[in-house]
């Protein structure tokens, strides 16, 4: 049956180049192929009114060329062009970005942490990802686990406060590795029974002020200590017996040989009060000159910015910090290692060039003497790429490339989905 084309009039009143390619029955695989571009690029254009970065202005003549070769009537293209949906003049100058590898620069810096995307059923057929979608899960085994240079520094650091007594704080961002460097030494120690005893105070809504949570206090943490050592302890309630009390839980753990590490998570939220006190309990529970507990603080990058404080000075002269970054150049190393774990080759998801689009997607030139805002975290990264994976089925995209990487939307696929 002939598809009935709706008339100029009604075409204008509603006008968009994807409702005028409905009415003329004009594909976007038909427009693509027309004005060779890839299907990605289309519907880049079609969906979100976005041209490529390359002689937007041709192309938009050749879009306009294709409609009127298809019997797109001349008062409708006069209508699409006059709206300027994708005019080039009215693109910001963040969307029409070099080819070279460059940040790119939005005037907001564009949210770039986005919610875990669950992989779609077109998806995990196209890729044969049943079993398993290597971007996806949290780090299991030894072999899942990327490690570099830098990484490797890091973890020795926090081992640091484990056997040696240091004082150290991790400062990430989240979803920079911080959880999986402390589970890859919790794992260790129980794989190779090494004597460490770790000690975890709760943070389950801990802040460092009343008026927002529970902050954690010098109290919490001896009770911490005393119930890690003796689950059946009773823990004194005045200062002075309750110090006196752990310490000779610690000496009497510790002429066991055994180590003790009192680590705490979110540390950023931690009072600074709290903080000073750590300093001093690092350095009073000692057995001679042999520390018998060590510190290791996790935190996002607030907390360094709190150790440098002058009210916490005591704990910033006492502790080692070490950051953990994004990945920058190691991005297409660790997305190789996280497919090779997994059985699979990475030229089975991306292209080189996604992953270099990936990078530029994932990093902000925030102008002036600001350095480029990098949101290349592992968590991140893995949303990214499901995404990625989830747009390239769409569209019909064989594997991730650049065209993929640029059209993939968070909030449009939700909210289309």
């Amino acid at each position: 049956m002939k598809r009935a084309v709706p008339s100029v009039a009604t075409a204008t009143t509603t006008l968009s180049l994807a409702s005028v390619l409905a009415a003329h029955a004009i594909s976007q695989a038909d427009l693509a192929r027309a004005i060779g571009l890839s299907s990605a690029s289309v519907c880049l254009i079609v969906k979100y009114g976005r041209l490529p970065v390359r002689n937007p202005a041709d192309v938009w003549r050749r879009v306009l060329d294709c409609l009127a070769a298809r019997g797109v009537p001349s008062q409708v293209l006069q209508a699409l062009q006059a709206r300027n949906e994708v005019d080039p003049a009215r693109l910001q100058p963040g969307e029409v970005a070099p080819e070279a590898q460059k940040p790119t620069e939005t005037p907001e810096e564009e949210s770039m942490l986005i919610p875990k995307p669950a992989l779609t059923l077109q998806a995990v057929e196209q890729f044969r990802l049943h079993l398993r979608n290597p971007f996806e899960g949290e780090v299991q085994t030894d072999a899942d686990m990327f490690t570099s240079g830098e990484i490797a520094y890091i973890h020795q650091a926090a081992w640091q406060a484990a056997i040696g007594g240091n004082m150290v704080a991790v400062v990430g961002e989240s979803g920079a590795g911080k959880t999986t460097m402390l589970d890859a030494m919790r794992d260790k120690i129980v794989r190779e029974r090494l004597p460490v005893v770790c000690i975890r105070p709760s943070v389950a809504a801990m802040d460092d002020s009343e008026g927002k949570g529970t902050p954690l206090r010098t109290a919490d943490l001896y009770t911490a200590i005393a119930y890690a050592l003796d689950k059946k302890a009773r823990v004194p309630q005045g200062a002075q017996q309750r110090s006196q009390f752990v310490r000779e839980l610690l000496e009497k753990s510790t002429l066991q040989e055994h180590r003790h590490l009192l680590i705490i998570e979110e540390a950023h939220a931690t009072p600074t009060v709290t903080l000073n006190q750590l300093k001093r309990l690092n350095e009073e529970m000692r057995l001679g000159r042999q520390p018998m507990l060590g510190v290791l603080l996790m935190g996002h990058p607030e907390l360094e910015k709190k150790l440098t404080r002058h009210d916490v000075r005591e704990s910033m002269q006492r502790a080692s910090i070490v950051r953990l970054g994004p990945l920058e150049s190691h991005l297409s190393a660790y997305l190789q290692h996280r497919v090779k774990a997994a059985g699979r080759a990475l030229d089975e998801f991306l292209t080189p060039e996604g992953v270099d689009e990936l990078r530029t997607r994932l990093t902000v030139q925030r102008g002036g003497r600001s350095a480029p805002l990098s949101m290349l975290y592992p968590l991140n990264v893995n949303n990214w790429v499901t995404l990625c994976l989830n747009t390239a089925a769409a569209l019909g995209a064989p594997r991730v490339d650049r065209d993929v990487v640029r059209v993939a939307q968070p909030d449009v696929l939700q909210a289309e989905g």
